[in-house]
């Protein structure tokens, strides 16, 4: 009988693969809104998009701050970014990238 006993096990590199990928299209999606809204200038719009985009940023900061707790309770997803540190600092990184997405005040 062989007993298999590792010392270390890695975890699987698809869920952060999957993760950063959507994170990446985010931002981007997040970017084009950007465009949009500043090419737009109308200030309804403004307000609108710099909320929804402070909010996706706080879903970013609560996968730091929450981890798997906010993971599953609120986006129904079975996942602990507590697993991964590049997940967990990652989500830290996206939440201030996002930032970045906000529109331009010209008002």
């Amino acid at each position: 009988m062989k007993q298999g006993f590792d010392v270390f096990q890695c975890p699987p590199l698809w869920p952060a693969v999957l993760y950063f990928a959507i994170s990446i299209v985010i931002f981007i999606l997040l970017c084009f809104g950007k465009a949009r809204v500043n090419k737009a200038h109308k200030y309804p719009l403004f307000i609108f998009y710099t909320l929804f985009v402070i909010a996706i940023a706080a879903i970013q900061i609560n996968i730091f701050a929450n981890g798997y707790d906010f993971v599953k309770g609120f986006l129904h997803i079975d996942f602990d970014p507590y697993r991964y540190d590049s997940v967990y600092w990652g989500s830290l990184c996206f939440s201030l990238l996002y930032l970045f997405a906000m529109p331009k005040n010209k008002f």
